[in-house]
């Protein structure tokens, strides 16, 4: 009796906890929120085959291609993927949202359109991006506090090039089942998210497995849907959230509480960013009204998980309310904590957040094509007004910030060479890789080197060292619109290593580019999704 029991538990973890148990993972490469993590760098530091000596050779080349909805017509505008490795036994996935309410789960491996659903609301006249459809993309929850930048000696085996390392569905004899790491909401490393159980869901909860084996989506009316990765259904009641038919920002779910931010000026949706508590029963929701300008981007967390930071654009400013600038707030209350203000700081993306040395740096660009240091300790210090460092313009004539948001990456001192950090700037024609320098406390941003000609680039990635680049092919001021095609550079030199020609035949959705598990991928705006990896024996 007793081994019959063990047995029927190993087989009912093994059905309904796949996404913690019998994890296939490449690495430690899950991109399990918009912009890949809470501080919205879209870097992922390791993987194990991804890096410039491999993107120097032949082989990495288009491996599938997936149109979601085949009946819809028109442009879909494919939200930016998160992925879960492992939910269904061997399968890693993709989870992505776009077309007219529609969430797919996607075998990562094949393109296979693991299951669809499109969430039921009433449709509304749409007024510019408000109304329809979702806005953004789903998340998974992460860890708020920032991984630490490790050595290539101190990383995981499998991060050092080590190979895929398929775990085994039971593990080695004696072994029982391999778990991996999740970060709950005490922190820890890695980037895995999750971790805790989600009170009142039907099967879920117990152990570490519920947060594991959800996805967060809000549907176009506003509600926030908590949908189960093995069937696609929701496994709670759908709770308020956002306001009906407006149009947010990609969200981020930290800890119990997940936060997105209302843009576009949408009837009904003040300027605000919103929290809603994912643990109680009846979901409750909090707000900061800017009461001046409208969120700028996403919103992200400070490296150590204590403060949400919010971008604000122009407007018009009632009572203590604010634009451009940046805030901090309390991420239980949203209270306002801190903030910086320019007149001349019109941000145009939101804040990325990094660790430089002791300090805790926020990163953001404004229109006239300037990228602004903050410490997060203190925006603006005393005055509100005084930033770590400002660059030079990085604008040509009519040029522009072409996405919503930069990334940024590190590389350790070694041994064997200098550490350092960059911040990408994606501008109208090409990329700009900018140095953080700091001299007896003073910062400076340094050019380090600019890509060739792209069209519209999106908000590049960092995978491993190599930074992917995607020119979406969407037409800019002055520029003819082509189709998108996927860079890849070298980080630190900008040397070129590769680029994907003619592969992809439309135009990149904006937003729709992730990375994970050592493949790239890029949603168009007809509702195809293409994958770019390495041939390998799991296809």
């Amino acid at each position: 009796m007793r081994v019959y029991r063990i047995v029927s538990l190993v087989a009912a973890l093994i059905v309904a906890g796949g996404a913690t148990f019998a994890q296939v993972g490449r690495g430690w490469s899950d991109w399990l929120a918009p912009y890949a993590d809470a501080q919205r760098t879209s870097w992922l530091p390791t993987d194990p085959n991804i890096s410039v000596e491999s993107m120097s050779k032949p082989g990495f080349e288009l491996q599938w291609m997936a149109k979601l909805d085949r009946e819809a017509r028109g442009s879909q505008d494919l939200s930016q993927g998160v992925t879960a490795s492992g939910v269904t036994l061997f399968v890693p996935t993709s989870l992505v949202a776009g077309g007219t309410n529609n969430l797919y789960m996607l075998d990562n491996d094949t393109g296979y359109i693991v299951w669809s659903r499109q969430f039921a609301t009433t449709p509304t006249a749409a007024a510019g991006g408000c109304g329809g459809r979702l806005t953004a993309a789903p998340t998974r929850i992460v860890n708020g506090i920032a991984a630490p930048i490790l050595a290539p000696a101190e990383a995981p085996p499998a991060a050092r090039g080590g190979g895929q390392g398929f775990h085994s569905l039971l593990g080695e004899p004696g072994q029982g089942i391999p778990v991996e790491l999740r970060v709950g909401r005490g922190g820890g490393a890695g980037r895995q998210g999750g971790g805790d159980p989600i009170p009142g869901a039907p099967n879920v909860g117990g152990g570490g497995l519920g947060r594991a084996m959800v996805v967060y989506a809000v549907a176009a009316d506003g509600q926030l849907h908590v949908v189960g990765l093995q069937s696609g259904k929701d496994l709670q009641k759908p709770a308020p959230f956002l306001p009906a038919n407006s149009q947010w920002s990609n969200p981020v779910a930290v800890g119990t509480m997940m936060y997105a931010a209302t843009a576009g000026n949408c009837p009904g949706a003040a300027n605000a960013v919103y929290a809603i508590d994912l643990d109680a029963a009846d979901k409750p929701v909090v707000s900061y009204r800017t009461d001046g300008g409208a969120v700028v981007g996403s919103v992200a967390f400070s490296s150590d998980g204590n403060t949400l930071l919010a971008a604000i654009g122009p407007g018009s400013v009632t009572g203590g309310g604010k634009e451009n600038a940046i805030v901090a707030l309390d991420p239980k209350t949203l209270r306002l904590k801190d903030w910086f203000t320019q007149a001349s700081a019109e941000f145009v993306t939101g804040p990325t957040v990094f660790r430089h040395g002791s300090k805790d740096v926020v990163a953001a660009a404004t229109k006239d094509g300037r990228v602004i240091l903050l410490d997060s300790a203190s925006l603006g210090g005393a005055s509100h007004s005084t930033p770590l460092a400002v660059s030079r313009s990085l604008l040509a004539s009519g040029g522009s910030i072409s996405a919503e948001a930069l990334s940024t990456w590190a590389r350790p001192a070694t041994p064997a060479g200098s550490g350092g950090r960059w911040i990408l700037v994606p501008v109208s024609s090409r990329l700009i890789a900018m140095r953080v320098e700091e001299a007896n406390g003073v910062f400076s941003l340094q050019s380090a080197w600019t890509s060739s000609d792209l069209t519209t680039p999106a908000t590049p990635i960092i995978v491993n060292g190599v930074v992917f680049a995607l020119s979406t092919g969407r037409s800019a001021a002055g520029r003819a619109g082509s189709t998108a095609v996927l860079y890849a550079y070298d980080g630190l030199s900008g040397k070129a290593l590769w680029n994907s020609g003619k592969s992809m035949t439309g135009v990149a959705s904006p937003g729709s580019y992730w990375s994970a598990l050592s493949q790239v991928y890029v949603g168009a705006e007809d509702g195809t999704v293409y994958a770019f990896g390495f041939a390998d024996d799991r296809r």
